[in-house]
């Protein structure tokens, strides 16, 4: 299955009251009341929901026609050998990229791809690993994906112990305007 997200999905449908000038005081002071009451209940759009590990997005990124899937997520990433800092956790991060039409894809994975966090004020840094399932390649499996390929890959990051993964984020050539994210 293939998702592909549209602004449209996030935008609210507001109504508008008509009020009319010519009525009575007291048809006024309801339509007052009217809006006051509506502004006290309104609460912000919710975003659409965000796909889940496993989905595959499409997009376009500079004539490079996308498909990319977060296929799995460990946590915490095991026999890394990587210098995880003390009060951190190492997590993988597995993903297939493939370009079904266009141009060759040609970037790094470390620019790519981010973590949100929960909460807000944790950050998630690059992890280099050098073993296991996400052990980092001395050549990115992001760089010169050609048209028809199908890239496997992992990324791995280094988080904060009690941090919460909120979405998983792929921004083309490091283009957050045309991200896309999972949960």
């Amino acid at each position: 299955e293939i998702y592909t997200l549209s602004l449209h999905d996030a935008l609210p449908i507001s109504k508008t009251a008509s009020s009319s000038a010519a009525s009575g005081s007291a048809s006024s002071t309801s339509s007052s009341h009217t809006s006051t009451s509506k502004s006290k209940t309104k609460s912000k759009p919710k975003a659409p929901k965000l796909p889940p590990v496993g989905a595959t997005q499409s997009l376009t990124a500079y004539g490079s026609h996308l498909h990319v899937t977060v296929t799995k997520v460990i946590d915490p990433l095991p026999y890394h050998g990587g210098n995880v800092l003390p009060g951190t956790r190492p997590v993988g991060v597995q993903v297939r990229i493939a370009v079904v039409a266009g141009t060759t894809y040609d970037s790094t994975a470390s620019g790519d791809w981010s973590l949100k966090l929960s909460p807000k004020s944790a950050d998630a840094a690059p992890l280099s690993v050098n073993s296991g399932v996400c052990a980092t390649p001395l050549v990115d499996f992001e760089s010169a994906v050609y048209g028809g390929d199908v890239r496997p890959g992992c990324v791995a990051f280094s988080l904060p112990k009690h941090a919460k993964i909120a979405a998983i984020v792929f921004s083309p050539h490091s283009n957050t305007a045309k991200a896309v994210r999972w949960r």
